[in-house]
């Protein structure tokens, strides 16, 4: 029961990002629009080629060591391929913020890049301190890309609510800022968990910090379905709200 409890989120998080990343590949290849193909590459690649694999691998007994240890050498590329993907989304969508965002995009890109060369492996193959150390800086590099996003997507969802407000702004344009950010919010948590653990001195496979990791994927999951395949009673009832009188 408690395996299964904590995979719901997880598996949902995976099948809502693969459902993403292949809508907008699609949609990338007709319009040949930078946003589109990178967030599709990153979500479809960290997914299928990432994070889907890593877990067969260190939760199952389906391969050899010397299997997994080739599995997880994919994963580690293809995890970092999806931060820089996403990473350039952001930039492409909502500007580099100046020199801050140049140093920013640079750092945490090389970052991904030089940990790899220091250590190209899962935590678990670790043989020295300084091994573990590069991965626990991949893993905030990780992070930190998503978490990018998610703040400049809700910094934009606050100026846009109250843009439509008075009837700037599309409401819907703007509640799918709101839902981008909180799936990267949820991406950033879940990236993090395994540091975010050990600083709180927690065992990442405890139940409490496992349902934990569940909820996060089950809030990314609803928040990107919504913010790419939103039904069209969730529309109408945004464009309802977004037409009514704001009060004074």
């Amino acid at each position: 029961m408690f395996e299964i409890l904590g995979a719901v989120g997880l598996l949902a998080f995976a099948m809502s990002s693969i459902s993403v990343g292949v809508a907008c590949i699609v949609r990338g290849l007709r319009t040949r629009a930078v946003p589109e193909l990178s967030v599709g590459v990153g979500f479809l690649v960290g997914v299928l080629f990432g994070y889907l694999p890593e877990s067969v691998a260190t939760s199952t007994g389906l391969f050899s060591d010397d299997a997994s240890r080739s599995i997880l050498m994919v994963t580690q590329v293809s995890i970092r391929i999806a931060a820089v993907s996403v990473m350039v989304f952001t930039v492409a969508v909502f500007g580099w913020r100046g020199v801050l965002g140049r140093v920013l995009f640079t750092g945490l890109a090389g970052a991904l890049i030089v940990s790899w060369v220091a250590f190209p492996h899962y935590p678990s193959y670790a043989e020295t301190p300084g091994e573990l150390l590069w991965y626990e800086v991949f893993s905030v590099a990780r992070a930190l890309a998503a978490g990018w996003g998610a703040v400049e997507s809700l910094a934009y969802y606050r100026m846009a609510r109250r843009r439509s407000q008075l009837g700037l702004a599309d409401p819907v344009v703007a509640n799918r800022f709101l839902l981008w950010g909180l799936g990267l919010t949820a991406l950033t948590g879940l990236m993090g968990s395994t540091t975010l653990a050990g600083l709180a001195g927690v065992d990442p496979t405890a139940y409490g910090w496992v349902l934990l990791e569940s909820a996060l994927g089950l809030v990314g999951a609803i928040g990107l379905w919504l913010a790419f395949f939103p039904p069209r009673l969730y529309i109408a009832r945004l464009q309802r709200e977004g037409a009514a009188p704001s009060p004074a």
